[in-house]
């Protein structure tokens, strides 16, 4: 089963930064409805999809949120000061544009600028802008002209970015044989993968459970989480409602194949497969889980990587705290320049998540799940 391209470019071209996903949200459910047994949410407005009615309960979730920004104030003269809203690199900011959306639904592009650098003094030339020197142009003159717009503190907004699927040929040479290999991929470049890729598999899972009609030997919870990227909080709510034995955060992953990148500290790559994340700043999985399935994806021979992260952490690292505690893991793609306006990721990377998680799904009955935890 080819993934959907269509429903990941209009996921990741939609408007929904943290604490204002009512977009995405809406989308996702329309398209889960006919592949889910029963739809709930919390009050923080994660959406929960169940397949299954005995078992234990697998909780999967992928967060529907992504990094923006929120205006903090408008000067006399017509520009935006900004909040971030999730984690941004000053230095990704400078010339990019920005969609805000005011509260009739009105989007309204801007640019993200600061003082021309043909007048910056020698001094600060070698200097780094920081956000707290950076505004918001949206081409007014003065505070009653963005205001005549619509735009008012506290209005969200997000990276104005387009999403693109391009070929390119890959060249390795075969460790084992020396010979100079050719290999056609697709690549889709755009804005958000981090998350509404995590929630597209989902998908794609729930999808192909219904439609070939494979049974399950557990209550399958697909959960479209918010607000991940300001603190792991929908994650939170929604375990807490599910109480789940098993838990998995599909997430992106630091590519390290980019120039300056030390590959020891970051091994995962773009190309090679999903990454099983061994350890990380907000959890550390639990080790016959992980084991579990690295042992599915080899069986299947399916292609993986294992992967770590000394700083961050996916929305796994609250689910497994709640209630007694619930085995977890994350799962994630490579994804080269996260948080930023751009990303680009291998489509067969996600294809290939899929497939181990659909093969891993079927094999969780309780006595699995009950092995994780057993001494």
């Amino acid at each position: 089963m080819k993934l959907d391209i269509k429903a990941l470019e209009k996921w990741t071209n939609g408007f929904g930064p943290s604490g204002f996903e009512q977009e995405i949200a809406k989308m996702v459910k329309e398209y889960m409805t006919p592949f889910a047994d029963e739809i709930t949410q919390d009050r923080t407005g994660s959406l929960i999809f169940k397949k299954g009615n005995k078992g234990p309960k697998i909780m999967i979730a992928g967060h529907i949120d992504e990094i923006g920004f929120i205006v903090a104030g408008i000067s006399k003269d017509g520009f935006i000061a900004f909040n971030q809203l999730g984690g941004w690199w000053d230095q990704v900011l400078l010339g990019q544009r920005v969609i805000i959306k005011v509260r009739d639904g009105t989007k309204i592009r801007g640019i993200i600028c600061s003082k021309p650098p043909h007048i910056l003094k020698p001094e600060e030339r070698t200097k780094v802008v920081v956000k707290d020197d950076m505004f918001i142009d949206v081409g007014c003159k003065n505070q009653k002209e963005v205001e005549a717009l619509g735009i008012k503190i506290g209005d969200p907004m997000i990276p104005d970015s387009k999403f693109e699927v391009v070929e390119r040929v890959q060249i390795s040479k075969n460790e084992e044989t020396g010979k100079t290999e050719k290999k056609k991929v697709k690549l889709a470049i755009g804005k958000a993968f981090d998350d509404r890729i995590g929630m597209l598999i989902i998908a794609e899972i729930f999808k192909r459970l219904s439609e070939e009609k494979i049974e399950i030997p557990n209550q399958l919870y697909g959960v479209a989480t918010t607000q991940e990227e300001v603190g792991l909080r929908g994650a939170r709510t929604s375990a807490q409602m599910i109480q789940p034995d098993v838990g998995f955060a599909l997430d992106v992953d630091i590519s390290g194949d980019v120039p300056g990148v030390n590959k020891l500290r970051t091994p995962a790559e773009m190309s090679k497969g999903p990454s099983i994340l061994t350890a990380d700043g907000s959890m550390l999985p639990n080790p016959q889980l992980k084991h579990f399935v690295v042992d599915t994806a080899k069986d299947n021979k399916i292609d993986i990587q294992l992967s770590i992260l000394a700083r961050g952490g996916t929305d796994a690292g609250v689910i497994h705290q709640v209630g007694a505690g619930a085995p977890s893991l994350a799962i994630c793609i490579a994804t080269r320049h996260i948080h930023s306006h751009n990303g680009i990721l291998d489509i067969a990377d996600v294809e290939k998540c899929v497939d181990l998680l659909v093969e891993v799904v079927k094999k969780l009955d309780q006595k699995t799940v009950d092995s994780f935890t057993k001494v």
